[in-house]
């Protein structure tokens, strides 16, 4: 699996600023469901980790601890001029994602996001043992299948595609997915 390591901070930042410009609502829990739902389309189509941090099980479903802190203690940066995101400095693909899945899922409330999160056979509801281990790192592979089956139809994509160029190689037809 590749990765990426942006910031989950960063990325709820981002989708925190889309859903405002949207006009979708957003609360703390949202948020997170929909960071969560970012991650797991992204690692659906592109078999790879959009965070530095993997989510969690936790009560109300899945979560990110590093970036809810964040947000709950007022440290998302708003402001910032240099979150690679917004600067464009990460792959058009990845951003196209992120706003599909947002445009997609922030039309849901929170209640219908959590429901449809920690329903039986999602990865919140395995990893937590239907809600009774909590704290549990939530495993990628299962979080992969799970929205690859159920969430996001790689064959219905129709946004940049994920070109990383081969180190060593400066034909860009020499590009991998």
């Amino acid at each position: 699996m590749r990765e990426i390591f942006f910031s989950s901070s960063q990325v709820l930042t981002y989708i925190i600023k889309r859903c405002y410009l949207k006009s979708y609502y957003i609360n703390q829990a949202k948020a997170q469901r929909l960071l969560y739902c970012s991650y797991g389309s992204v690692m659906a189509l592109f078999d790879m980790r959009l965070t530095d941090e993997r989510p969690i099980t936790w009560e109300a479903g899945p979560i990110f601890p590093r970036a809810l802190f964040d947000h709950m203690h007022h440290q998302l940066n708003f402001s910032d001029q240099q979150n690679p995101l917004e600067q464009r400095l990460c792959p058009p693909a990845i951003l196209y994602v992120i706003n599909q899945t947002v445009d997609n899922f922030a039309r849901k409330s929170a209640d219908e996001l959590n429901e449809f999160l920690t329903a039986p056979g999602t990865p919140w509801y395995i990893e937590s043992n239907k809600g009774e281990n909590l704290g549990v790192i939530m495993g990628d592979e299962l979080i992969h299948q799970y929205f690859l089956e159920n969430v996001i139809n790689p064959d219905a994509y129709d946004g940049p595609t994920m070109e990383i160029s081969i180190t060593g190689y400066s034909n860009t037809n020499d590009m991998w997915a």
